[in-house]
């Protein structure tokens, strides 16, 4: 059985974190993702590392960071609701066992709820993944309440 660990990521952690959010990025067929900027993803990253607002988990097996799920909390601009926003989330697929992200979204609910969040948001690509994140979300009691179309220009 591989053992998995799931902490807070430190300043030490950012540059293998940045290089596993290009990893990722290669994954994704869509335009959006082939511009990856490792500087603005490091700014980012060590930012939210900093501040309570920020959340930053990974997932370590080995000594190895293999996954990530990295949000942050935002208000809603038309009330006085707050959500936290996951902005990245993902693991190396030799890694996506489903155990471990279920582990993962637990542990940013639970941060969510003590930040004082109204609602808690995650993100799929399972369109053009072709995965089942978005099966997996529900399971955890997520619900899908927008779809988003991007056009480049």
């Amino acid at each position: 059985m591989t053992d998995y660990i799931i902490r807070d990521a430190t300043e030490q952690d950012v540059l293998d974190i940045v290089l596993s959010v290009k990893q990722f990025c290669k994954e994704v067929p869509h335009p959006a993702w082939d511009k990856f900027d490792s500087n603005k993803v490091n700014e980012l990253v060590s930012q939210l590392c900093q501040i309570d607002q920020g959340f930053v988990k990974i997932v370590e097996n080995d000594n190895e960071i293999v996954g990530s799920l990295i949000a942050v909390i935002s208000s809603v601009p038309i009330n006085s609701l707050v959500f936290a926003q996951e902005l990245m989330f993902w693991l190396d697929p030799e890694h996506r066992n489903g155990k471990t992200s279920m582990k993962l979204i637990d542990s940013y609910v639970e941060w969510s709820q003590k930040m004082g969040c109204n609602f808690i948001r995650l993100s799929e690509l399972d369109n053009i993944l072709g995965s089942k994140a978005g099966t997996l979300f529900k399971r955890k009691g997520f619900i899908p309440v927008e779809t988003a179309y991007v056009k480049e220009i």
